[in-house]
């Protein structure tokens, strides 16, 4: 068997480093997006917690001050 010449194994290294900076790429990429999908998480619940803090607030309201409209 002959040996690869060096221009072939040049281009297959090559090859290999794009393709291994392709997957890390894609690492990167799908670990920014599950920390995005963790902070609107986040961002939900918080929203959540304060529209009940508000819905409970108003309700004692209405206790209070009777004439007030819903």
């Amino acid at each position: 068997m002959e040996a690869t010449p060096p221009i072939n194994r040049g281009v297959l290294i090559i090859l290999a480093l794009q393709l291994l900076a392709l997957l890390v790429g894609f690492g990167l990429i799908y670990s920014l997006q599950l920390e995005v999908i963790r902070r609107l998480d986040a961002i939900h619940q918080q929203i959540q917690t304060s529209n009940q803090h508000l819905t409970e607030l108003k309700a004692g309201l209405r206790v209070l001050v009777p004439g007030i409209s819903p």
